[in-house]
Order: structure tokens, then sequence, then C-alpha cells
């Protein structure tokens, strides 16, 4: 019979509410609609949308990113997961029983990392302890002077790819809404 399935989608965007680029989570829902997407709605400010598509994810992402570009000036990487994919994410618990002052964090990223884990930089403050496809399990490490490292700051610069990175509260508790 016709039709694709209705999937809800999870997408993670870049560089939404810091530094210095604001964007109101009301105007990012009217984008997502303007798109034709159904049931949009945000979760918390940085940059997390939540709705419905029949659309294959790698199109879907395109025609984001082609409208955040055109409505808001700048690049907008999107990394969308499937409900079903963000589950599979969620029961992994890769942080269980760690301690619990450790910062952990996932990092979204396009394609799967060929890197030997664990991956540790001390001088950046980031330990990435595993994957999982396109997510990165990653921990952030104390520096000098009481700052913290950041795992999207480095991976970035050192795989030279695109990421964004959530931590792991956030990536969990998206699922409930």
């Amino acid at each position: 019979m016709g039709g694709m399935r209705v999937l809800k989608y999870y997408a993670f965007l870049r560089g939404i509410n810091v530094g210095g680029r604001v964007v109101k989570m009301e105007a990012l829902v009217r984008m997502f609609q303007a798109l034709k997407l159904q049931e949009v709605k945000t979760f918390i400010q940085s940059g997390n949308v939540i709705f419905e598509s029949s659309e294959k994810a790698k199109a879907l992402a395109e025609r984001i990113e082609k409208k955040l570009l055109k409505e808001l000036g700048y690049e907008v990487p999107t990394f969308l997961r499937t409900e079903e994919e963000l589950q599979a994410l969620a029961k992994l618990d890769p942080f269980k029983g760690m301690k619990p002052d450790a910062k952990v964090y996932v990092t979204f990223i396009k394609d799967e990392l060929k890197v030997k884990f664990p991956h540790v930089s001390e001088k950046d403050g980031v330990k990435i302890l595993g994957a999982q496809k396109a997510h990165l399990f990653c921990l952030s490490l104390p520096l000098k002077g009481g700052n913290w490292g950041f795992p999207n700051v480095y991976i970035e610069k050192q795989f030279k790819i695109s990421a964004t990175t959530r931590n792991w509260n956030t990536t969990t508790k998206i699922l409930e809404k």
C-alpha cells in the first residue's frame, strides 16, 4: 500500500544560542513548520527540535540546513536521529557507574568515526570513551584554572568534521518530550 511511515525525529542543531547567535525557540518552530514538518516542538534553548516526517533523514537534514542558512544567515549543521535511534542510544547507558562529578556528553556526528578508543587529550581536557554508530561518548575533564574541556571544539578540530554535543542528561530527557 501507499505512503511512507511517519517517523519522530530529533534534530540536534549546532551553534544555536551560543557565541552571541540568539535564536528564539518560537522562530525555530516556525522555520520547521514552514518546511511542512509536523508536531514541531523544541526542548530547552540549545537547538533541539522534535518533529515528525516521512522523509528520509539525509535529504531532510539537507533541507533543514538550507532553510536555516536562508533564515539565519549562517550555516547550522543539523544532526537528525529517529526516536528508535535515540532510544537505542539511551539503553546503552555508556556512563553507567561513573562518578557523578564527571561531565558526560554525547557528541553527534554525521558518519561513523574510525578511531581507537579510548581517545584522550589531557591538554584539551577531553576523553572519548567510545562510539556507537555516529555518536561519541565523551568525558569533559578538569583543566588548570577551574575550566573544563569541551568535547565539541576538540572533536571538530582534531578530526576535521562537523559535530554538536549535548550532555547525557539532555540526550536522555529529550525522549520524554
